[in-house]
This record gives structure tokens, C-alpha cells and sequence, in this order.
């Protein structure tokens, strides 16, 4: 039977890492201390001896100007407690996949890897795994701010595998129901409009149908051609709303196994093969269409030609003055529901949440002192200006209930109230792979109108395929 990828990977960057550390040192030149990511030991020095500290940090992120503020404030605060030490920025300019191929390439050798990384908590399993994180653990118990992050936000800087933290979040986000007053109005819906079920959505998508016939009732990403939004804001959404939630019916994490065709699979796919059938979803060309996102936030809500739509927290900045598609009357045209659980059941709604984190890199030479400047970049004061110019729901308790960041947006409160019962992706070697799939899947029983039950059976055999039989249960 296959092993897992993610232990494969596991033991292939064992081996790598090995052979690295053999073969580094002899052809590099000896400053007699470190100056970054890579540097080695003064010779004679062994390795269980301390190395001198370091003379400067390299600092690795995908360059935005939000970023960009927090890092250049983080470094202010750090060189005033450190003034021998230099922070020298490497901005990566560069689509998220692009960046995550930049800096595992930067990881390949203690001679490139950054000494601080800025890190995409999905990835912060995988990357850990394959040796390229250092654990945080000792440094997070003795750092008093720690208690500002609740247990749920640490999920997201927290291995799958080992349960150990490699990363401090810098920000999240949450997924829920967008919706037009207006158009509910027409529909004979409420203002205040809050389903109790997947039934009452699906009501309500009737309803709109009916009374309005000439636009799109209800968006759900459900293509490959929407990526990664039909996995997370489509079914993952949909799957944390069922009984067991991800833990029964995605990724068990005790047992560290893929669930295959769980009942509440096939009915997340009954919903949306429902929806379709219904003719509640957009055309089919729309659904396959990879613009489907752009065209729903940025054409179809300002222009009232969808009645409600599943997106993400974030999305709100597209309509600002600012923003890619600027609509002044948003936040009082649309409204904002939780999604519901399949049945109503406990506790009632259901979310999924990404964002990114910062974390030191498995060959800085002094991590102590690294983690210095993550507390810096991951303090209150900074933790309130990345949720300000991100966009983004601050991680940090005192920042969550800060006036400022309260009154930054109109959503901001409804979403930060969202985070106690959210969900993160298993951010394992094989997700891509899986999430893949899973897009797959969806689109075969809407647009493709396959048998809801021979998808599942489907999703569970490939499932395998994917991650070896012993992965999956």
C-alpha cells in the first residue's frame, strides 16, 4: 500500500537535509560569525556549541504595501531593542503560487533559506514537515502576548501532524451568505433574513426564482475552472455544516487519515446538485467560467443581478473608493447571514478561515532572537494596522475588540463573531491534489449532472489513488 505524502515528503526532506548539512561548509567562506540564514559555525566549532549572534536577519514576504507597513514597522521596534543587529527585506513581487515556488526554492539550501518567512498558514504543515520551520513551542509559552490568541487562531500556525506551532497568525478571514435587500424584498424575504437550515437557503432561492426570474438566485463556486474557491467557499463551507463537521467528513486529525464518500459528502453534493437542477446556480457557461469570481463581486452584486451569494469576509474591499470595483451603497444594499449547519444542528452556522502568519525559518542560527522580531511584527500595534490595511480579522483578542479596527468596516464585527466556530483547511503535501479532486466531483453532479452517489463512490477510489489506501478510511 502507498505511504502517505505528506510522511514521504517528511522522510525525503530528512534525507535532504542531511545531505545538505554534509556537504555545506568546506567551499564556504569562514566569516568567523553569522550574518543570516545559512551562515555556519566559526571553524573548530561544533555542532552542539552556541554560534555567535548574528549580524543581521533576512526577512522573506510577498511584497504588498500592507505587508510592506508591518514588516518596516516591526523592524523599527526591533532594531531599537537590537540596534547591532541589521533586518535586511527580500519582497517577493509575485502571485501567491508563484511566491510559495520562490521561497521553497529559497529552501533548498541553508545558504538562500530566509532566517523569517512570511507564511501562508495553509502551507505551515506541509512546510514544517519538510524541515524548512523551526517549532515555536518554547518561545510562544514564555511570550505573554501569546494569550491574545485563542485556541482556534493557533490552529492555523499549528502542524496537522505533530501539533506543534511553527507560526504566529497575522490574520484571518471567514466565509457567510452575502445577500440583496432589495432583491429579498421583491422575493417576499426578510431584511434581517437568517436560514435555520440548508432547506431554508434553498427556500429562499426558490422564492427569488419566482419573483425576480431574471437574475442568478444563488452563487455557489462549484467548478475547477473556480479553483480553489469552489473547494474552501463552496464545499468546505458546506461540509463544516454537516455532523462530524471536516473531522468525519474531510481530514481526521487524530488519525491522521482522509475521510472517503462520508454521508456528509454526499450531502453537500445533494445541495448543490439541487441548487443546479433547480436553476438556482448561474448558467452553466458561468459556473466554468475562472472570471466567475470577478463577475459575481464586481458585476452581478452591485448590479442586483444575484440575490445571494456564499464569499469570503475580505470582499468587501473591492466596492471601496479604493477598491477594483467601487460601489458606494454596498453596506446598505446587502446583508449578511451565517451559514447554517444541514440541519440546524449545534452550533447553528458554519465557516472556513485561512491567513497568513510569520514564522523563522529551521536554519537561522539564533531563533530566539528571530522570534524577537516576530513578536514585533505580531504585536497589538501592528496586529491593528494589518487588519486596517488588509482588510483582513485581526487574530489578536485586543485587536478584535479594539473601537478602531470595530469601526474600520461595516462587517467587521459580524465576521470577528464568526471565529470561536470556524474551521481551517488540512494544509497537507496532498491537499492540492485532493482539493483538485474534490473540484472535480462538484462540477460533475452540477454541470454534469452525475448520480450523486457514484461521485461520492468516485471521490473515495480517487481519494486512494491519491493518498494511498492506508490514508484513507
Amino acid at each position: 500500500m502507498k505511504r502517505p505524502k505528506l510522511m514521504v515528503a517528511l522522510a525525503v526532506a530528512t534525507l535532504a537535509a542531511g545531505g545538505l548539512a554534509a556537504c555545506a561548509g568546506d567551499d564556504e567562506p569562514d566569516t568567523g560569525s553569522t550574518s543570516g540564514a545559512g551562515s555556519t559555525p566559526s571553524e573548530g566549532s561544533s555542532p552542539e556549541e552556541e554560534t555567535e549572534r548574528p549580524d543581521s536577519l533576512k526577512v522573506v514576504y510577498r511584497e504588498s504595501p500592507f505587508v510592506t507597513a508591518v514588516m518596516e514597522s516591526a523592524k523599527a521596534s526591533f532594531v531599537a531593542e537590537h540596534p547591532d543587529v541589521d533586518i535586511v527585506f527580500e519582497p517577493i513581487n509575485a502571485s501567491a503560487s508563484d511566491y510559495f515556488t520562490k521561497v521553497a526554492l529559497m529552501n533548498q539550501s541553508p545558504s538562500t533559506a530566509p532566517d523569517i518567512i512570511y507564511e501562508d498558514g495553509f502551507n505551515v504543515t506541509a512546510d514544517a514537515s519538510a524541515g524548512y520551520l523551526a517549532p515555536l513551542d518554547e518561545f510562544v509559552a514564555e511570550w505573554e502576548d501569546w494569550g491574545q490568541f485563542s485556541e482556534v487562531i493557533r490552529q492555523n500556525g499549528t502542524s496537522a501532524v505533530d501539533g506543534s506551532v511553527y507560526a504566529v497568525p497575522l490574520g484571518t478571514d471567514t466565509q457567510a451568505i452575502w445577500y440583496n435587500k432589495e432583491v429579498f424584498a421583491q422575493a417576499g424575504l426578510p431584511a434581517d433574513w437568517q436560514p435555520e437550515d440548508w432547506d431554508d437557503v434553498l427556500d429562499a432561492a426558490a422564492a427569488i426564482s419566482s419573483a425576480v426570474p431574471d437574475i442568478v438566485p444563488l452563487n455557489v463556486y462549484a467548478t475547477k475552472a473556480n479553483g480553489e474557491a469552489a473547494t474552501l467557499r463552496g464545499m468546505l463551507n458546506l461540509l463544516a455544516g454537516t455532523p462530524g463537521s471536516l473531522q468525519e467528513n474531510l481530514f481526521n486529525v487524530e488519525a491522521q487519515q482522509w475521510i472517503g464518500g462520508s454521508q456528509g459528502f454526499e450531502d453537500a453534493l445533494t445541495f448543490l446538485q439541487t441548487a443546479h437542477q433547480a436553476g438556482y446556480l448561474p448558467a452553466d457557461g458561468d459556473m466554468q467560467d475562472a472570471s466567475l469570481e470577478s463577475i459575481v463581486v464586481e458585476q452581478w452584486a452591485p448590479s442586483g443581478n444575484v440575490g445571494m451569494f456564499i464569499d469570503g469576509s475580505w470582499i468587501w474591499s473591492r466596492w471601496e473608493e479604493s477598491g477594483s470595483a467601487p460601489w458606494p451603497a454596498w453596506s446598505e444594499a446587502l446583508g449578511l447571514a451565517k451559514i447554517p449547519t444541514r440541519d440546524g444542528q449545534a452550533p447553528g452556522f458554519a465557516t472556513i478561515s485561512g491567513g497568513w502568519t510569520i514564522a523563522i525559518g529551521a536554519n537561522t542560527p539564533d531563533p530566539e532572537l528571530a522570534f524577537d522580531f516576530v513578536k514585533a511584527a505580531a504585536s497589538q500595534e501592528n496586529g491593528l494596522q494589518y487588519a486596517l490595511l488588509a482588510g483582513s480579522i485581526p487574530v489578536r483578542d485586543d485587536v478584535l475588540s479594539d473601537p478602531e479596527y470595530l469601526a474600520s468596516n461595516p462587517t467587521a464585527e459580524f465576521f470577528a463573531e464568526l471565529l470561536p466556530n470556524t474551521h481551517f483547511r488540512p494544509g497537507l503535501e496532498e491537499y492540492p491534489q485532493v482539493s483538485s479532486l474534490i473540484q472535480e466531483i462538484m462540477e460533475s453532479v452540477t454541470v454534469g449532472g452525475q448520480d450523486v452517489s457514484a461521485a461520492a463512490e468516485r471521490y473515495a477510489t480517487q481519494l486512494e489513488r491519491i493518498v494511498g489506501s492506508d490514508a484513507v478510511r
